[in-house]
């Protein structure tokens, strides 16, 4: 059978056509690909929730670190000093700070001493007498008046001995005296006196400070008392270093000048230097609930801060916030419609635009979970 030119070129065309829709087809699908290929990679990030938290706001104040033991040592003993520790000498409780000429009180001692045996002879002989009248009384060989005298004497003998015990105790402890002894364990600040001087009683021999044992004093408006009580918690910084403390008293006595208040806070192991200017954080008030968000979620330009919130579809929506007090590492949120459980991007941000589809790391999702 022929084939005629009407259907070669019929076959001609449908193959034309089929070929057009072939590539048309191909064509579609690459754009489609190209469109799928140009969407954003989503970006690993760690999240972290909003909480509802009781926000405190505090009010810093200036303190001063010092040593809970700064004593000026006096002398209880007048005398010459003959021997006197060093400045910036480490000395232990009770060892010898300075000692003062004891030649005399040692004289005395010996002179208390002899004078003990004298009265303890004399209080001995006393008794015995007494014993002796006593037992011829019940043969009635003895006047009354004369076992009366015996034994008067016998009671004033016992107070002469008695008299004379405390005279050399406290003679003795008048030449233990005499050598100044550190009354804690410290420094030696400061000297008052050098050897060769003469010192009378309750004069000042040095200044001892204990090193160790330190804490903050500092000064707090009287409004706040009613919110200051002991074993508070607060912060205190130096420049870039802030740590935990505990409020160790509050004096209850306000200046009327200043309206201050005075507050101590112990200090544990520290590397400040008696005399440090530090800062200390007291609460203004009780505290009041608001919605709190991790410092690390915070984005600070020039224009105002923002946080991302993670929404359903797990992408980045970016929301304006101001901000009020800190509570540790949250921050209070004064605007922003953000709530309690609202999963905030804490890590991760700064290569976040808004709309971007994240991935949240296994740590984001462990510290959501908290």
């Amino acid at each position: 059978m022929s084939v005629t030119r009407r259907q070669v070129f019929i076959a001609i065309a449908a193959t034309m056509c089929f070929g057009i829709a072939f590539i048309s087809s191909k064509t579609g699908s690459v754009q489609a690909q190209v469109a799928t290929s140009n969407e954003p990679a989503p970006v690993v990030v760690e999240v972290q929730a909003a909480i509802t938290s009781t926000i405190v706001p505090r009010q810093w104040v200036p303190g001063s670190v010092a040593s809970r033991h700064d004593a000026r040592v006096a002398s209880l003993e007048s005398g010459r000093v003959v021997q006197i520790v060093e400045v910036g000498t480490d000395v232990r409780e009770g060892e010898v700070l300075a000692r003062l000429d004891d030649e005399a009180l040692q004289l005395a001692v010996r002179q208390a001493e002899a004078n003990l045996q004298r009265t303890e002879a004399r209080r001995e002989y006393a008794e015995r007498q007494s014993t002796r009248l006593e037992s011829m009384e019940q043969r009635s060989s003895i006047a009354e008046a004369q076992l009366d005298q015996a034994r008067t004497d016998r009671d004033e003998r016992r107070q002469e001995s008695e008299q004379a015990s405390v005279a050399l105790a406290d003679t003795r402890r008048r030449l233990r005296d005499a050598s100044i002894r550190a009354p804690f364990d410290g420094t030696v600040a400061e000297r008052f006196v050098e050897a060769g001087e003469h010192l009378d009683v309750g004069a000042p021999v040095l200044r001892l400070v204990n090193t160790v044992d330190l804490e903050i004093i500092a000064r707090a408006p009287v409004a706040m008392a009613a919110v200051l009580t002991k074993g508070l918690t607060v912060q205190i910084r130096d420049g870039q270093i802030v740590q935990d403390a505990t409020l160790r008293a509050v004096v209850p006595v306000g200046d009327a000048q200043s309206r201050q208040l005075e507050v101590r806070v112990a200090l544990a192991a520290s590397a400040w230097t008696i005399g440090s200017a530090v800062e200390v954080s007291l609460p203004n008030d009780k505290g009041h609930a608001a919605v709190a968000v991790p410092r690390d979620a915070l984005v600070l330009r020039n224009e105002g801060a923002y946080v991302f919130r993670i929404d359903a579809d797990g992408k980045a929506e970016r929301l304006n916030v101001e901000t009020g007090e800190s509570q540790g590492e949250m921050i209070e949120l004064l605007s922003g419609a953000l709530a309690d459980g609202d999963m905030l991007v804490t890590r991760g941000a700064e290569r976040l635009e808004a709309g971007q589809r994240v991935t949240i790391s296994t740590r984001g999702a462990a510290l959501a979970d908290l």
